[in-house]
């Protein structure tokens, strides 16, 4: 509730009715969607009713260990990449999907978190000034300017806004690729979406070494 706090000066718990944003139920309901259901078999992934149309899995669900370049099964949530995607896996299988790395000699990767960085003054806790600067120098590392950052914030800042409260989610830790794509996904139409997703998978992979969107 720091948001609230910070807000309006009131940490009072809303009713179930209430969105701080205008939010309907429907919508609602939309950004909370699942990430799909995943079974792990001995040599292959598979995920039914992945929401992401653009992505690789919406249109084939099983994902064969030859065609997973790296996985990061400690992120949250865990993730593999195919090709230049990521794909977000539940976090309830961690356990079984560093077996299933280690079964089939899987690249484990540790990915940082850009799109956390990105999505901080987001969270249900403050963003000073310092909080600000910090990020900036993280994600120059990246070659993401302040101005571009800027410019995504904005982008993304209702959406957001409506994710984590009109949701109540209230989440103060923690954001990801995973969140803004629930949050956009309601806002955009099929090519609009397309666009916003290839462009937060670019973010994602970014690396030090290769470091320009």
């Amino acid at each position: 509730m720091k948001f609230l706090k910070r807000i309006f000066g009131t940490s009072e718990k809303p009713t179930e009715s209430w969105t701080m944003f205008s939010s309907s139920k429907k919508e609602v309901k939309k950004l909370m969607i699942s990430s799909g259901v995943l079974k792990i078999d001995s040599d292959f992934l598979q995920i039914k009713n992945y929401p992401f149309q653009p992505s690789i899995v919406f249109r084939q669900p099983r994902i064969s260990k030859d065609i997973i370049v790296d996985i990061d099964p400690e992120s949250h949530p865990p993730t593999i990449r195919i090709k230049n995607e990521l794909i977000f896996l539940t976090a309830e299988k961690r356990e079984e999907l560093n077996e299933f790395a280690l079964r089939n000699n899987l690249v484990i990767v540790k990915r940082s978190n850009i799109w956390g960085w990105i999505l901080e003054p987001f969270l249900d806790t403050s963003f000073t000034e310092e909080d600000d600067q910090r990020t900036a120098k993280l994600m120059g590392e990246y070659g993401l300017t302040k101005d571009y950052v800027r410019t995504i914030r904005e982008e993304v800042k209702i959406q957001m806004l409506k994710y984590n409260f009109d949701t109540m989610l209230w989440e103060w830790g923690l954001l990801n690729a995973l969140d803004v794509l629930k949050a956009m996904r309601t806002k955009y139409d099929k090519n609009e979406f397309e666009e916003f997703y290839h462009k937060v998978m670019r973010i994602a992979l970014l690396t030090k070494e290769n470091n320009h969107t």
